[in-house]
């Protein structure tokens, strides 16, 4: 279990990642810079800031769910050295602006796991007994169209 996400500022306005609740999930992800995004289109936001995720985990950035743009690209993996930078993506219909100071998403940070791949006949894939089979979620969705 990590105790301690460590952290640094690489833009002197860049805002360290914050919880609300001490009991949240997500840490706030802020916005180091000025971004509008013009209607139905996305747009990189730079946070200022970079993390150190522990081997054994991966940082997921997640829409926070009062904003009203979604986030795209969203993995940050335990070696990438790099500037947060937030794909911002506008659904709407009107310009969006993003303030430096901005909370514009969330960082989840999760244990990953990293199993090898062996390719099986598709047929040894069904070997559990299940009730939902290959329906359901996005697959219904899918086959409406």
């Amino acid at each position: 279990m990590i105790e301690i996400l460590y952290a640094a500022r690489v833009r002197p306005n860049a805002v360290l990642p914050t919880r609300k609740h001490p009991a949240d999930a997500g840490l706030d992800i802020y916005a180091a810079e000025a971004v509008t995004i013009i209607p139905h289109s996305t747009a990189i936001v730079p946070s200022g800031i970079k993390v150190d995720i522990p081997d054994g985990y991966v940082g997921l950035l997640k829409p926070k769910g009062r904003n009203d743009h979604l986030l795209g690209a969203g993995v940050v993996d335990a070696g990438y050295q790099g500037e947060l930078l937030v794909k911002v993506a506008n659904h709407l219909d009107r310009a969006l602006e993003i303030r430096p100071g901005d909370a514009i998403g969330q960082l989840l940070i999760l244990p990953v796991a990293t199993p090898r791949v062996a390719e099986v006949a598709e047929e040894a894939l069904y070997s559990k007994s299940s009730q939902r089979g290959a329906g359901g979620g996005i697959v219904s969705q899918y086959n409406q169209s």
